[in-house]
């Protein structure tokens, strides 16, 4: 099984505090972290209508919107679920010769590799679920597709159902 997983709303998503945490967890420290604490602690936004300047509002997510930065801060944020999906035995990838493989990252996609979708799919869903929660990562279910492919039809039948 492969299973295409697309981002809703990427870079508006993240969870600052989150993003902050991942940061530190991954060591980046001094100047740098400090930059990116500076631009993302209280940020905030307000909207201009017919010439009006309306009341400023705090922002709690996302990243900055065509700053050069944002890609690749949502790309340290989405390699905590890489990272997890990887490490969890419950997941079976494809085996590639000796190497097994789950996953792949392209900006803000997720492609999944799976092996057994009996066995792995249920303990996939609770990692990233649970990741969602604590990330403010949502799929986009309308974009995100699963392909079903076994050498076995009468298998492929049941899933498809």
């Amino acid at each position: 099984m492969i299973i295409s997983i697309d981002a809703e709303k990427a870079f508006d998503k993240i969870q600052h505090p989150f993003m902050i945490k991942t940061l530190n967890k991954i060591c980046l420290q001094g100047t740098y972290l400090n930059i990116i604490e500076a631009v993302y602690d209280k940020p905030s936004a307000n909207i201009t209508l017919n010439n009006e300047k309306l009341k400023t509002f705090h922002l709690r997510s996302g990243t900055r919107q065509g700053c050069p930065l944002s890609p690749l801060l949502f790309n340290i944020i989405l390699e905590v679920l890489a990272s997890k999906i990887g490490q969890e035995k419950d997941i079976k990838g494809l085996k590639i010769g000796n190497e097994e493989v789950k996953l792949s990252l392209f900006a803000d996609d997720m492609i999944l590799y799976i092996e057994n979708p009996k066995d792995s799919t249920r303990t996939l869903l609770e990692r990233v679920s649970k990741y969602s929660k604590v990330s403010g990562y949502k799929t986009n279910i309308q974009i995100s597709i699963v392909f079903l492919h076994s050498n076995n039809e009468v298998s492929e039948m049941k899933w498809k159902k």
